[in-house]
C-alpha cells in the first residue's frame, strides 16, 4: 500500500494546511492551561537545577575541556531549546506511528490527496511544550551576557543557519527511527534512543574526549545539534561549520524522505 504524494498541491495549500491543523492543536490544549502552566514550572526548575549542578564542577577549575562556564550554560541552554522543539514539534507527531500502524490511523492518511510525510510529520503540535525552548534561549542569553560575549549579525546569522539544520537533522533521524514501526508495529524504544542522542548534547562534545567525541561528531551527529550552534555564538566557529551542517542535515532528512517511502511500498495495512 502506498499513499498518494499529491504532486498537484501547491505550497500555500500545504501552509493552508498547517494552519488548519495548529489551529486545532491549540484550541485543544488550551484548554489544558494548567498543564501549560505546569509544564513552564518544571521546566524552569529542571533549568536552575541543571545550570546549578554544573556550577559545581567549576568551584575547582577556570575550565573543562577548553569550556568556561558561561560557554558550557551556552550549550546547555540550547539542548533545552533543541529539546523543547523536538518535544513540541516532533514527538507529538512520529510517536504516534505505533497507533497510526496498530489502530489503522495510517491507511486512513494514505487514502488523503496530501503528501503522507507530511501528514504524519506535521498534523499535531506540542503548545504546552513551548516553554522549554524559549527558556533554553533565555539561558543562552544569560550565558553570553555571563561571559561578556555579544555576537555580531554574522554570529547571529551562522548560528540561526545552524540551529534550523540542528532541527532538520533531528527531524531526519526521527523519521529514519519512527519509520521502522511500519515493520515492526511498535515503536517501543524508538523515543528512548532518540532521547539518549539527544541527552549526550547537554554538554559540548569535547567533554567526552577522544573516540567518543569523533563518534558524536562524525557519526552520531549530536554535536550539530548543540555544540556547533553554541560555538557560532561564542565566536569558535565559521560559515564551513554551516555549510558542513546543512548538507549533513540535508542528507539525513532525503534518506529519511526515501526509507520512509520504501516503507510505504512494503505496508499492506492494519488488517494484514
Amino acid at each position: 500500500m502506498t499513499g498518494s504524494q499529491a504532486p498537484g498541491l501547491r505550497a500555500g495549500t500545504y501552509l493552508r494546511l498547517l494552519g488548519i491543523f495548529y489551529r486545532n492543536s491549540l484550541l485543544n490544549e488550551m484548554e489544558y492551561r494548567l498543564k501549560f502552566w505546569a509544564n513552564v514550572g518544571l521546566s524552569l526548575f529542571w533549568l536552575v537545577w541543571a545550570a546549578l549542578s554544573v556550577r559545581v564542577y567549576f568551584r575547582f577549575t577556570g575550565t573543562i575541556a577548553g569550556w568556561a562556564y558561561h560557554e558550557v550554560l551556552v550549550v546547555m541552554g540550547l539542548f533545552f531549546t533543541v529539546n523543547g522543539i523536538h518535544q513540541a514539534l516532533i514527538t507529538p507527531n512520529l510517536a504516534r506511528m505505533t497507533e497510526y500502524v496498530q489502530k489503522g490511523t495510517l491507511d486512513y492518511l494514505l487514502t488523503k490527496p496530501v503528501d503522507s510525510q507530511f501528514l504524519v510529520s506535521l498534523r499535531h503540535i506540542g503548545v504546552h511544550n513551548w516553554a522549554d525552548p524559549l527558556l533554553g534561549l533565555g539561558l543562552v542569553g544569560y550565558g553570553l551576557a555571563r561571559g561578556g560575549t555579544a555576537p555580531d549579525a554574522g554570529a547571529v546569522g551562522l548560528f540561526a543557519v545552524l540551529l534550523a539544520a540542528a532541527t532538520v537533522l533531528l527531524y531526519g533521524v526521527s523519521l529514519l527511527l519512527q519509520t521502522l514501526t511500519i515493520w515492526s508495529v511498535s515503536s517501543r524504544g524508538m523515543d528512548d534512543v532518540i532521547e539518549g542522542l539527544l541527552e549526550t548534547g547537554r554538554f559540548p562534545v569535547s567533554f567526552y574526549g577522544g573516540a567518543v567525541q569523533g563518534l558524536l561528531t562524525a557519526v552520531v551527529p549530536v554535536a550539530f545539534m548543540t555544540t556547533f550552534p553554541a560555538e557560532a555564538l561564542l565566536g569558535r566557529a565559521g560559515w564551513p561549520v554551516a555549510v558542513l551542517a546543512v548538507t549533513v542535515s540535508a542528507t539525513i532528512f532525503l534518506a529519511a524522505s526515501v526509507f520512509w517511502r520504501f516503507a510505504l511500498r512494503s505496508y499492506t495495512g492494519a488488517g494484514s
